[in-house]
């Protein structure tokens, strides 16, 4: 593989750049090289569109929970025994039993229960937007409006509210799990994880024994009946999945409905013309998504020494495959620094690609739908304030706008 002349840029992990300006931040490494070797990080990080669809899709590469140092140290088992199992038992990483989960999510995801859902987030969203929205004043969207709504979500589509009395407490245990993989997590973090890990295992438990006794409109009920018709999968599959789903899905769409929002108030034609063709939602939030993707990077560790575009990738080492870089490819996307609700985004990275494609890609699409239709509807005028937004630099797996204040424009 021939390298491009010119100087090897530095991978800042934690710059400005790249949360403020990911098509400046991926520009320069993928000039550099489509895939390349970073010395100080110890990995290998790939940018081009092309290189990121073919290791979403390569047997050698694998979603390996070693991404995390401090979680493959020998002393974390003992230190952190239930965040551990959480870790080690997590179905979307285990090759024998992830076809089974991905069979069980097809069923479960019926177009019924498609529909039912839709219905579901669409009261959930409304019940939190409308107060806010449709009354004069600044309201911080990150805090009172994209970080509840994902949580609000799951508790209507998953049965929380229906199952458990506590709610509060189960959705803010959640919360603090959703960092579980980031390797910045202090030791002190680290205990008090272990701890609403303790308490999530328990959580779980009690939701997956009701809902078997209890079964409703809900889709821990839909799991718990499609595993029963698949076989192989047991109760204790069924709570990590719902661990994964609820603590890893939940945190990444707030970041996502963040930035997506301050996307649409920036684009004021953009705002305008899809006030003039709603309905062409469906393709502004696929642009919006590419447009304001909020994880920095996907992870693969590779499994045995692979030849790949002309490296050699070792057994064990791990590559950062860079959002930044595959949903701004200009060989892929014309003019990727534009936010355009026209174009085409049939081949877009955002959810991921092949057997690991995000598994709730529908409802995170549904809840940024409703989320911009709920601007549109209660606060068309809507304006940022732009000196009151606040970035987070140093989380390290998202792109994260910590406070977004927003005038709604009622007079």
């Amino acid at each position: 593989m021939e390298i491009a002349n010119c100087q090897k840029p530095v991978l800042d992990m934690f710059g400005e750049a790249i949360c403020k300006n990911p098509v400046g931040f991926a520009t320069p490494l993928r000039d550099y090289a489509p895939i390349f070797f970073d010395e100080a990080m110890q990995l290998w990080v790939a940018t081009g569109h092309e290189q990121c669809k073919q290791l979403f899709m390569h047997e050698n590469f694998h979603m390996s929970p070693k991404f995390s140092g401090s979680y493959s140290s020998e002393t974390f088992a003992d230190k952190y025994p239930t965040c551990q199992k959480f870790r080690d038992d997590n179905p979307f990483t285990d090759d024998t039993r992830h076809p089974l989960i991905r069979k069980l999510l097809v069923r479960a995801f019926s177009p019924s229960a498609l529909r039912r859902i839709e219905q579901q987030i669409h009261a959930a969203i409304d019940a939190i937007v409308k107060p806010q929205l449709t009354v004069p004043g600044v309201v911080d969207v990150a805090k009172t409006i994209a970080d509840p709504i994902p949580y609000a979500v799951i508790s209507a589509i998953f049965g929380v509210d229906r199952l458990l009395a506590n709610k509060d407490d189960f959705l803010h245990n959640a919360k603090i799990l959703a960092r579980m993989i980031d390797p910045t997590v202090t030791p002190e973090e680290r205990a008090v994880m272990e701890q609403s890990a303790l308490f999530m295992h328990a959580e779980l438990h009690a939701l997956v024994e009701r809902a078997r006794g209890n079964p409703g409109e809900d889709l821990i009920s839909d799991f718990l009946k499609a595993a029963d018709e698949i076989g192989g999968l047991t109760d204790y599959d069924i709570m990590y999945t719902l661990m994964a789903l609820i603590t890893t899905g939940a945190t990444a769409t707030a970041f996502t409905l963040t930035l997506v929002i301050h996307a649409l108030l920036s684009q004021h034609e953009q705002r305008a013309w899809l006030v003039a063709h709603p309905d062409q939602i469906d393709n502004a939030v696929e642009e919006l998504v590419r447009f304001a993707h909020g994880a920095k990077f996907a992870y693969r560790f590779c499994l045995r020494d692979t030849e790949f575009n002309g490296h050699t990738i070792r057994k064990g080492q791990t590559v950062l495959l860079s959002f930044a870089g595959m949903s701004n490819d200009p060989a892929v996307f014309s003019q990727p620094e534009q936010c355009q609700f026209t174009r085409n985004n049939k081949d877009a990275l955002s959810f991921g690609h092949g057997v690991h494609y995000c598994v709730g890609a529908h409802v995170a699409r549904t809840e940024v739908r409703f989320l911009v239709k709920a601007f549109l509807d209660y606060a068309p005028d809507a304006s940022l304030v732009s000196d009151g937004i606040e970035w987070n630099l140093f989380n390290f797996l998202n792109r994260e706008i910590s406070c977004l204040p927003v005038d709604t424009g009622h007079a």
